[in-house]
């Protein structure tokens, strides 16, 4: 019988299905970051009950809530591989280039699912405005996909160590800072009601590409080491 060979992009797309079915059995990723940002948008309303916070303020606490949400869940794509010993499996049977990316697109997949929840509790909430929607959804989209994809490399770096929970949040965030500054200083200039410049949004974009073009470069060691 011949052997059908997959090309990347299926290997890639069967990869992230793989995920979606173990997650939709499971479901721990998807109520882990629920539930962490309903009950962070609950606190954050309640402490600050009907003041409105500045602008760079809000912009501020929406992506360290979109933050941690991710810190609370994204690292599952390794971890579960680790802790149900399927990982020598995927190593076998699927490229690193294809693990690799097909984890990141289940972990955006998920972040932009989220976002999308939180983001409509987030405007009630809080009592503010968005002005220019196209250019905020376009932002929100470029920062969700750089912490998807600081957060899979990184994931997959402390699959193996002890404390990996604690480990995965220090080791993301100074991979993502520039990043997440930029968000914080885009969002707080639409919540302003000032269009932001196109260097803002080309920044972003650059700076998710170079960071998947590293984390291509650098799974392979990781994964076959």
């Amino acid at each position: 019988m011949p052997i059908t060979r997959l090309s990347l992009f299926n290997r890639i797309w069967a990869i992230m299905m793989k995920d979606g079915i173990c997650e939709f059995r499971t479901r721990y990723a998807v109520s882990a970051l629920l539930m962490f940002a309903l009950i962070s948008l609950a606190s954050i309303s309640m402490a600050i009950g009907a003041a409105r916070l500045p602008e760079d303020l809000t912009a501020a606490l929406l992506w360290i809530l979109l933050f941690f949400c991710a810190m609370a869940g994204l690292s599952r794509v390794f971890v579960q591989e680790q802790e149900s010993g399927t990982i020598l499996a995927l190593q076998i049977y699927g490229s690193g280039q294809a693990v690799l990316f097909g984890k990141l697109l289940f972990n955006t997949f998920m972040l932009l699912t989220l976002t999308v929840l939180i983001i409509p509790l987030f405007i009630v909430f809080l009592n503010i405005e968005i002005y220019h929607w196209s250019i905020f959804l376009l932002v929100l989209i470029l920062g969700d996909i750089g912490i998807a994809a600081a957060s899979t490399v990184t994931a997959a770096m402390v699959a193996k160590t002890q404390g990996k929970h604690a480990l995965f949040t220090v080791m993301t965030f100074p991979i993502l800072l520039p990043q997440f500054l930029s968000s914080i200083s885009t969002t707080a200039k639409i919540l302003m009601n000032v269009k932001p410049d196109v260097s803002d949004i080309m920044f972003m974009a650059a700076y998710n590409v170079v960071l998947m073009i590293a984390s291509s470069i650098l799974f392979d060691y990781l994964w076959y080491d």
